[in-house]
Parts: C-alpha cells; structure tokens; sequence
C-alpha cells in the first residue's frame, strides 16, 4: 500500500529533472507562418485591337489604403485616359456589341456620384482612379494609394474590372466622367503566390 501511494511522488520528481525539449529556431512543419499582405492582379488586355496590355498590381498597406502599381504599354498617343474599376469581371462585349461594355458601369457600391479619386466616399464611385498618363514611348507606369477601395467588405474591388479609357475623364460629367471607349481590360484576381520582383510596376 505505501509503494503504491510513492509511486506518484517518484513520477513527478522524474518529470521535472528531465531537461526541456529543445526549441526549433525555424518555423514548425505542420504551422501556418503569417501570409504576406493582401495582393491581386489584373492582367490588361487589349480591347478591339487598341494594342493596350501590361500589368496592374494591388496591394494592402494594412491601414486601410491599398497600392495600385500598373505598368501598360501599347498606347499611340499622348494625354491622359480614363482609369477605374468597373462592376463586373467580364471584359467581352455586350448585349449591344460595345467592345468591353460587360463589364458594366463603374464600381459604385455605395450609389455614389462620379468624381476624382481624392473626393470622399460620397462624392466618388468606389471605382473612380482618375486618369492614367502615358510617356512618348506609349508606356504608363505609375503608383498611387487608395483609400475607398478594399479587398473585402462592400467596396471589395476582387473579381471585378480595371478598364483603361481612349479619352481622359473630366472628373465632372455624370455618371462616368465622358471617357471615351473602352482600349484595355482586365479581371482581378487574387494573386496566391508572389515576389517582390513581381509586384514592381
């Protein structure tokens, strides 16, 4: 009877003798590490044979803005064009033929007026990014920062359209800033694996 009521004193002195296990420096095999920040990309395509293409690039800052990073190329003549996120993921024509037209209107969740991208919520479709400039070269390269734009929630920009314009938008004309036609489209994605070298624009 007393070996019996021993035997737990001698198990508990054993287990805290022996020494700790030691500790991997590296991330543990079956352990999610942190992810990298938000990041999507749509691949710009030309539209009726504009001969637009390139690469634009969203990432989360973690405080509430995205980055818009895009590097186009293919554009014939100088000036400003048109830039936004339109409210369906389809760059093929529509009912009516229009190159491009399925992507629909501006993204505008919030049933807000056209404006610039620096207006507040209630003066800017959550798809209004201004207008894009291209160099001599016909490229556009550019970053600017978003603050109406998320990657989820009402105003999630994922699965929907970037649409690059022929003309500029005036920022003023209602409901889409008289544009022009539509020259580039693209579908954005959510980008599951990248690298620093491909989010340069």
């Amino acid at each position: 009877m007393r070996l019996i009521l021993l035997l737990p004193i001698f198990l508990f002195a054993a287990c805290a003798d022996a020494p700790d296990e030691p500790t991997p420096d590296g991330p543990i095999e079956g352990i999610i590490a942190p992810s990298d920040p938000d990041y999507a990309t749509a691949q710009i395509a030309e539209v009726d044979g504009s001969g637009i293409s390139g690469t634009v690039n969203f990432t989360s800052l973690g405080d509430g803005a995205v980055e818009i990073r895009y590097n186009l190329e293919g554009f014939t003549s100088e000036g400003l064009h048109g830039f936004h996120v339109h409210q369906t993921g389809d760059c093929g024509p529509d009912s009516t033929g229009t190159p491009a037209g399925a992507a629909g209107g501006h993204f505008n969740p919030l049933s807000s007026p056209h404006g610039a991208p620096d207006s507040t919520k209630t003066h800017r479709h959550a798809g209004d990014l201004g207008n894009i400039e291209p160099e001599a070269t016909g490229r556009a390269i550019g970053t600017r920062v978003d603050s109406l734009l998320t990657f989820d929630g009402p105003t999630s920009f994922i699965g929907k359209a970037v649409i690059v314009h022929g003309g500029a938008d005036d920022m003023v004309s209602q409901p889409s800033g008289d544009a022009g036609p539509r020259i580039g489209c693209g579908v954005i994605r959510v980008a599951e694996e990248t690298t620093e070298a491909g989010r340069g624009a």
